[in-house]
């Protein structure tokens, strides 16, 4: 019995990473498209009382180059009822020189916005309200807290991993012919 339970755990363990590459290796490369989309790089987010997975985070508007798992198609803004643009939020060097990013450890929650749904605030069209999925697994980084690290616990940034934001970034450096990081000192220091 105890054979076929030690069998079972490594059975379910090969499924679980066969199905984890699945799905990391399903998303494939990034897409670039050249058109409005939110940015939620440095995003406070609260979490959604109504979808307890998923936070309401407060985003920019930016237009211009911009990577995500979308098609360009499935990323054009959209006009919905009441007169509102819907947008996604995807990712950009747009923040990189102006704001620093921090490095928060694995259990503080966090938001993934790239590829959310996102609606512009009709009474400012350069913000952008999205519903991102909240994440708590794996340490992140994010450009908002202005450097202070405490904020990593007290607040729901949206962020991204460093695996995730390597390959975003490189999928914009290919795009835009960039062969040197133009921002190699965009963390803050500690």
């Amino acid at each position: 019995m105890l054979i076929h339970r030690k069998g079972f755990i490594i059975f379910l363990s090969i499924l679980f990473l066969f199905s984890h590459c699945l799905n990391a290796t399903a998303q494939g490369k990034p897409i670039v498209c050249k058109q409005a989309y939110a940015l939620c790089t440095s995003a406070p987010c609260i979490p959604d009382p109504r979808h307890p997975d998923y936070a309401v985070c407060s985003c920019v508007v930016e237009k211009g180059e911009s990577a995500g798992f979308k098609t360009c198609a499935e990323r054009v803004p959209k006009q919905k009822q009441f007169n509102t643009t819907q947008l996604t939020s995807t990712f950009s060097f747009e923040q990189f020189s102006t704001k620093k990013s921090i490095n928060c450890e694995k259990g503080m929650p966090w938001t993934n916005c790239v590829d959310a749904p996102c609606t512009v605030d009709p009474m400012n069209p350069t913000k952008a309200i999205c519903s991102c999925k909240i994440d708590h697994t794996q340490a992140f980084f994010t450009f908002g807290g202005d450097c202070d690290t405490k904020t990593c616990a007290t607040g729901f940034w949206s962020g991204a991993t460093t695996a995730a934001g390597v390959v975003f970034q490189n999928a914009m450096f290919e795009k835009l012919n960039i062969t040197k990081n133009p921002w190699p000192n965009n963390a803050c220091q500690k």
